[in-house]
């Protein structure tokens, strides 16, 4: 019996390798990995897939190529998600022709990339993983930039935990204590402390409005920020303790 395994990626790509399987991994997908068509073709006669994830453009052979061996030749009927640098336009036709069931351009985002494993995956798979909803952080960001390097994620966000912990106090102290002018210091401080967890769009116009007011007009402003903080915490907290249980 060929074991089955949810996503394909047919990719050469060390890069985009990297995001997709990360993406993946983050929901708990299983997958495997093929630098080219012929690397993927070897798969698929021993192991059965959910969806086939494939770069249009590789070595060896390239993914409509690919598409037609599988649908001629090996007569699968898994869906066939191309990703790619050009303009979907120009080769969407060619894709479907081919017999793929959908195409998306690079670089891949993940809010695209759900959106395919809603859409082909069966529906008793998208309840696996980590489902908790994180409604305040954005952690899109983080994942771009750290590769799949779970060790850099956790060390970023404790040091996220850390400082905004220290920025929230010390903006009490200091409205308690009447110093508006340091308040707007410690406020545009937190800009830069607040955009690795994808939280600038929510609080960017409260921090920046500290600095026209008065004092005695940022006591509500200050109490919508703490809250916005305290359970961004709770949420990076959420996710450190997530992976670390992996």
């Amino acid at each position: 019996m060929r074991e089955q395994i949810d996503v394909l990626i047919v990719e050469d790509n060390l890069i985009d390798q990297k995001l997709i399987a990360n993406y993946l991994r983050e929901y708990d997908f299983s997958f495997k990995i093929a630098s080219d068509g012929l690397e993927a073709q070897i798969l698929l006669e021993s192991h059965s897939f959910f969806l086939i994830l494939l770069n249009l453009t590789m070595p060896k052979m390239d993914g409509i190529e690919l598409t037609k061996i599988i649908r001629q030749k090996l007569r699968l009927e898994v869906p066939i998600v191309s990703v790619t640098a050009f303009n979907i336009n120009e080769v969407k036709d060619k894709c479907f022709a081919a017999g793929m069931n959908g195409c998306f351009s690079k670089p891949i985002q993940k809010i695209e990339l759900l959106g395919m494993l809603t859409q082909f995956l069966p529906k008793e798979k998208l309840k696996s993983g980590d489902q908790y909803a994180y409604e305040v952080i954005d952690l899109s960001y983080l994942k771009d930039v750290s590769l799949g390097d779970e060790e850099y994620e956790i060390e970023v966000i404790e040091k996220f935990i850390e400082t905004i912990n220290q920025d929230l106090l010390e903006l009490q102290q200091i409205f308690e204590e009447k110093r508006g002018e340091e308040i707007k210091m410690i406020a545009l401080r937190t800009l830069s402390t607040i955009y690795i967890v994808g939280l600038r769009s929510k609080l960017e116009t409260s921090l920046r409005s500290l600095e026209n007011m008065d004092l005695s007009e940022m006591g509500s402003q200050l109490e919508c920020i703490h809250a916005i903080c305290n359970k961004a915490k709770a949420e990076a907290q959420h996710f450190v303790d997530s992976v670390k249980q992996k």
